[in-house]
């Protein structure tokens, strides 16, 4: 069978469940972090209850969404979840729930790995750093 075939196939089980955000409404994405206390706690020890290392990756990470070609016009952050608030007359992906859920999980999961592991390094290069 040719990719395409097989293509138009799946893609009927695809957009079966294919929710779409009604026009005219606000939509709020609520992205919520996986085993952050392991990862801030075991992992990388931030400092409890408040590290502001933690907070600034997770501010710089709510910028990059913001700044995705999504028209988000509001951004918050706390502890390891984001909430983004779209413009009422955003569009991107027609307002299909699947699409935005995961190209924005996407997003933020590679921008604050990104930015986990240049802190790491930081981390290493100045704690081998001779005074």
């Amino acid at each position: 069978m040719k990719f395409d075939e097989l293509d138009s196939k799946m893609r009927v089980y695809e957009i079966a469940d294919d929710y779409c955000v009604l026009p005219g409404l606000y939509t709020v994405a609520r992205l919520d972090g996986r085993s952050f206390t392991r990862l801030t706690k075991e992992v990388h020890q931030f400092e409890a209850p408040y590290d502001t290392r933690f907070r600034d990756l997770m501010l710089e990470t709510v910028e990059h969404l913001m700044n995705c070609d999504i028209d988000i016009i509001y951004g918050y952050t706390q502890s390891d979840e984001i909430s983004l608030l779209f413009a009422q007359q955003e569009n991107t992906f027609n307002r299909k729930l699947r699409k935005l859920n995961s190209v924005l999980a996407g997003e933020a999961s590679a921008k604050f790995s990104l930015l986990l592991v240049i802190l790491a390094a930081l981390t290493v290069e100045f704690l081998n750093y001779p005074i």
